[in-house]
């Protein structure tokens, strides 16, 4: 019998994936009369004729005996491939891969679990699976470089392959975790400029200190790597253009406990900005550019003012078609002066069309609902600013959670784009009811129907009933946002509503009130909405001679019991915020003026101004801003009616102080009855919180208050604001809905005031 192919060296450099190459000796080339298999045990000829590329009537040769063995090592079901001729007979001598009975992996607490044991079955590494020395080596140096990654040099890993009867092996990786790694030192050399304590505070990492569960002292080149930008970051943004890091050394203590990391740095000399100029097809005018760029004439260079005036040109011209603007300021350097003169290069490519605009996710919402929030339109020039504006305009809306956008070229077309927004709907339609708590009505008991995406149309109906210590109240409401193709809103509603006292503390007197609104939404820009509206009521005032108060006596007899009210509703309003709850940025600005008409049994106004600024700080720190300025009274011989007295203290105006209880009291029994004019204001400082980044359903705030009722405008003054200081905790819950809870420490009280440090609020009232 004579071999045709000899050593697995030879097999190893043929098959360099599997370490495996094939050398064929001379011999005479024959005709196949048969193929014959030995060596096999778990396998049937079958499989191996289906993998080898030769049949009976083929010649075999040095080519196809070299195909023939690498078809058969590339099956992977054998570590041995050897061919022999017997007479004209081809015989495949194979020694099949051993299964694997048994895996197992032990000891990997920090690294793995269930996501591992399923990466490892994939890769074939699982009882049953045939066993590959070079997959189970590789897991190995995977394993090691993920201890590395997280910080465990230490980590000892010992791999055990068993060999068992019946062409079988047992695999078993043992993993000894050790202790974390940490980084006792983090030192700079050649700066002279900066310290190296300014310098390390732009790094993420930082060396190992008292504080408990600390994970950013374990070393990662990642991690190096983007400190290092950073660095260079900001060395360039203070005009140091050459500025470099010569070397980094990373040290190892022998026990693997401790790593030191030395960075050799050159800081170079600052530059300045000799001029701006601009190159390329610019499409904008030369000015606007101007106006854009910031890198001006005579000050230092900075590298991000060179990338962020960039941006700004990008986005400008995006702004009018060209979508795939691109602007690099290239740096041209005088050695010399130590001068950088900006050359901002600018390439538009194409303007760019909208060729069609879809939504992906409105399963419950007509696709006209969500297309009339655009403000990019379709087969119009691509407008970045407007894309973004109407990706905004849909997350706003009360069935709308999330909306993202996605902006593709038409293939095959250098100028046409395709806008695709995907929205996540959240459940437009509730049935409520449940408890809640408020300072000023105690505990209430709500039922509510609501939808708001009636049909899919975006119509919102409202069904609500109220309970609680002082009044019982029952509304219904239609709103139609797009009542006009404009974008005119359209709001009915009908209301009945008894009340034993306006807030908790009673000046003895109940009142019976039935009233219907219509009121319009009128878009005057983007942000800018004007409210019109009419409104009518009925009230019905009932006192009672031993408990009303002289002001409440004294108003009935001088305008009666039953009145008929026709009310003029007017406003203006801006508002720019990201979201209309737990807003971070942007502003809200609303004047509105309710007016009782001539000819009803009142003649009064009830004005008022609100105004509400998000200020982003640094470290994801907000400033919020609220104030409020409002003012009532007649204008016809009628008297304001006490229902319509302005109140402070509480949530809302001035914590520290009860609900309702700051200003103006009654006679004789000296409770709250609230005034003319009220002003507050309310100074938040947002505290980000670790647990939830984007604060969207909850809010750490530290707070500073003022404010006060005053019987008439006139008695208006400073020293009789009420201050206080605290810090309140706001949370969206599923069950109770808006959560308050607020301590606040009074600043300046006066004797007779009602001080209530720890505040609750949660539900939601009429």
């Amino acid at each position: 019998m004579k071999r045709l192919k000899t050593s697995k060296t030879a097999i190893a450099t043929a098959l360099a994936a599997l370490a495996l190459t094939a050398r064929a000796h001379a011999f005479e080339p024959f005709k196949i009369s048969e193929i014959r298999a030995e060596g096999l045990q778990r396998l049937e000829i079958g499989t191996v004729l289906t993998y080898l590329p030769l049949s009976a009537g083929d010649e075999l040769n040095n080519s196809t005996s070299r195909q023939a063995i690498r078809a058969l090592y590339g099956s992977g079901l054998f570590q041995d491939v050897q061919l022999e001729r017997d007479g004209n007979a081809l015989v495949v001598k194979l020694q099949e891969r051993p299964a694997i009975s048994t895996f197992k992996i032990e000891g990997n607490e920090k690294i793995g679990g269930d996501e591992l044991k399923k990466s490892l079955k994939d890769l074939g590494l699982a009882d049953g699976e045939l066993f590959r020395r070079d997959l189970l080596d590789q897991v190995e140096q995977e394993l090691r470089r993920q201890y590395y990654a997280n910080g465990y040099y230490d980590v000892g890993i010992e791999t055990k392959v068993s060999e068992e009867p019946n062409n079988r092996v047992s695999l078993n990786i043992k993993v000894t975790e050790g202790s974390v790694t940490k980084i006792t030192d983090i030192n700079i050399i050649g700066n002279h400029v900066f310290p190296t304590e300014e310098l390390l505070k732009q790094f993420d990492l930082k060396t190992t200190n008292w504080m408990p569960f600390q994970k950013n002292d374990r070393y990662s080149k990642q991690s190096l790597s983007g400190d290092l930008e950073k660095l260079q970051s900001y060395y360039q943004d203070r005009g140091y253009l050459k500025f470099s890091v010569d070397s980094v050394q990373v040290a190892l203590t022998p026990d693997k406990k401790a790593i030191y990391i030395t960075i050799n740095v050159t800081e170079g000399e600052v530059y300045k900005v000799k001029d701006s100029r601009y190159s390329g097809n610019t499409i904008l005018n030369e000015r606007y550019l101007e106006a854009l760029t910031t890198t001006q004439s005579g000050e230092t260079f900075s590298r991000k003012q060179a990338t962020d005036s960039s941006d700004r040109i990008e986005a400008a011209l995006s702004d009018i078609g060209y979508a795939f603007a691109k602007v690099t300021p290239v740096p041209e350097v005088d050695e010399e002066k130590k001068e950088v003169s900006l050359n901002y290069v600018v390439d538009p490519g194409k303007r760019a069309y909208v060729r069609r605009i879809s939504f992906v996710g409105n399963s419950g919402t007509n696709d006209e609902t969500l297309r009339r929030e655009m403000r990019q339109l379709e087969a119009a020039p691509f407008s970045k600013s407007s894309v973004e504006r109407s990706r905004v305009r849909l997350a706003r809306l009360p069935f709308i959670e999330e909306a993202e956008v996605d902006t593709k070229p038409v293939p095959g077309s250098d100028d046409l784009v395709d806008v695709s927004f995907k929205v996540k709907e959240r459940p437009p339609g509730s049935v409520q009811f449940g408890v809640g708590y408020s300072g000023s009505q105690g505990f209430l008991i709500t039922g509510q129907v609501t939808h708001t995406n009636f049909l899919g149309t975006g119509n919102r109906i409202d069904l609500q009933a109220q309970n609680n210590a002082i009044s019982q109240a029952i509304s219904l409401s239609w709103t139609d946002p797009y009542f006009t193709e404009d974008g005119i809103s359209q709001s009915i509603s009908a209301y009945y509503r008894k009340s034993e006292s306006v807030i908790r503390y009673s000046s003895g007197f109940n009142t019976n009130t039935v009233g219907a609104n219509l009121t319009y939404g009128i878009p005057l820009s983007e942000f800018i909405t004007l409210r019109a509206g009419l409104g009518v009521e009925d009230v019905a005032v009932q006192t009672f001679p031993t408990s009303s108060s002289d002001q409440i006596l004294k108003f009935v007899i001088n305008n009666g019991t039953q009145f008929f009210i026709y009310q003029a509703r007017t406003g203006i309003s801006y508002d720019s915020r990201n979201r209309t709850f737990f807003a971070t940025r942007g502003a809200l600005h609303a004047l509105t003026m309710d007016l009782a008409l001539p000819g009803g049994d009142l003649e009064y106004y009830n004005l008022s101004y609100r105004a509400q600024q998000y200020i982003p700080l640094f470290w994801k720190f907000t400033a919020e801003i609220n104030g409020s300025v409002g003012l009532v009274d007649s204008y016809g011989s009628s008297d304001v009616p006490p229902w319509e007295n302005f109140f402070a203290g509480g949530p809302r105006t001035v914590r520290g102080y009860k609900d309702g209880s700051l200003g103006p009291r009654d006679n004789p029994y000296n409770n709250p009855f609230g005034g003319k004019l009220r002003t507050t204001a309310q100074t938040n400082l947002i505290i980000p919180l670790p647990v939830e980044s984007d604060g969207k359903s909850t809010r750490l705030e530290a707070f500073w208050d003022v404010g006060n009722v005053f019987q008439e405008p006139g008695d208006f003054a400073i020293s009789d604001l009420r201050q206080s200081a605290g810090i309140a905790f706001s949370w969206f819950t599923p069950f109770l809905g808006l959560l308050d809870l607020s301590y606040a420490f009074p600043l300046n009280p006066k004797p007779g005031d009602d001080q209530d440090r720890f505040q609750i609020t949660f539900g939601s009232g009429f």
